[in-house]
């Protein structure tokens, strides 16, 4: 709170100085809304993800498909910690689309009831460039509850 107010007193006083007439909002772009990222993903491929964070091992890779969209998907839980009767994962999924390209999902997922979990972004989305599809089965998907339902926006981006 002291650094914004810091901010805001030399942003008016640089106004005041320059003689500035211009609307303080242009020179501070506040987001009006929270970020989110991976909005492409379908319901199905979020509760894969929940399953993977109940289910796989730190650095062991979860791979599917999702055969309506064509994206392929590769999970990987990279740290692990309970503390408090709260676990803490830190993972990653690469999304593949159709035609080849690629991004990086860096999240974080908290859970203090089993089965149920709580996922944010880290940062937003990076692009990787194309990247190797897989050859990959029908996976089947597993039984889950979204709490935003059919209205899934994303994950919200922390920062």
């Amino acid at each position: 709170m002291k650094r914004m107010t810091t901010i805001l007193a030399a942003t008016l006083l640089l106004m005041m100085v320059t003689g500035c007439k211009k609307n303080l909002t242009s020179f501070i772009e506040l987001p009006e809304e929270p970020e989110y990222i991976g909005a492409y993903l379908e319901i199905s491929d979020v509760q894969h993800i929940g399953h993977a964070l109940d289910t796989a091992a730190a650095r062991m890779p979860v791979k599917w498909e999702n055969t309506a969209t064509g994206y392929q998907f590769s999970f990987m839980v990279f740290t692990s910690d309970t503390a408090m009767g709260t676990t803490s994962r830190e993972f990653t999924v690469l999304t593949i689309e159709p035609s080849g390209y690629a991004e990086v999902l860096n999240l974080i997922g908290t859970s203090s009831k089993k089965n149920t979990w709580s996922i944010v972004a880290e940062t937003p989305a990076s692009y990787v460039g194309k990247a190797a599809r897989m050859n990959l089965g029908n996976a089947h998907i597993p039984e889950a509850t979204i709490s935003s339902g059919q209205h899934f926006k994303g994950f919200m981006v922390a920062n």
